[in-house]
């Protein structure tokens, strides 16, 4: 395992395995770290303000404080979750986050749907990546 998975997944792996070193390697792989980065994506998303003492905003709002009022929940929903990727994944830069809309204009308000778009910064360069999420019982759902 490389060192572009995180510290708890290599300790976890570690343990699995019963290796306690990580074989060192001088090339990055991108595809790790872009499954690093989703899945860190996952926990953000998931997570809601409140849960962490340490970090009291990390993660999104609670769900329903996008129901409350008027306004376009959509929108405020796109705007928290780019926020929230800026403040919380350092791996990224220039995020930007699109609410999926169908060929018609129209959106599944009942399955919350996002694309991500953001350059993912590794010892490699800069790569141009994108994750789909979609929000389906309270929960999010990020996929390649």
């Amino acid at each position: 395992m490389a060192r572009e998975h995180s510290l708890f997944a290599r300790l976890a792996a570690a343990s699995d395995t019963g290796r306690t070193r990580v074989q060192a390697t001088t090339v990055e792989n991108v595809d790790a770290l872009m499954d690093s980065v989703r899945e860190n994506l996952t926990h953000l998303l998931n997570a809601r303000h409140g849960m962490s003492e340490a970090l009291p905003d990390y993660g999104l709002p609670a769900l329903t404080d996008f129901t409350v009022g008027t306004g376009d929940h959509a929108q405020m929903l796109q705007v928290a979750i780019k926020e929230t990727i800026e403040r919380y994944e350092p791996r990224l830069r220039r995020v930007r986050v699109t609410h999926v809309v169908d060929d018609a204009g129209r959106s599944d308000n009942a399955k919350f749907q996002y694309r991500i778009d953001a350059i993912l910064t590794g010892k490699s360069g800069e790569h141009k990546v994108w994750w789909e999420t979609s929000l389906s019982r309270g929960q999010f759902e990020i996929s390649d």
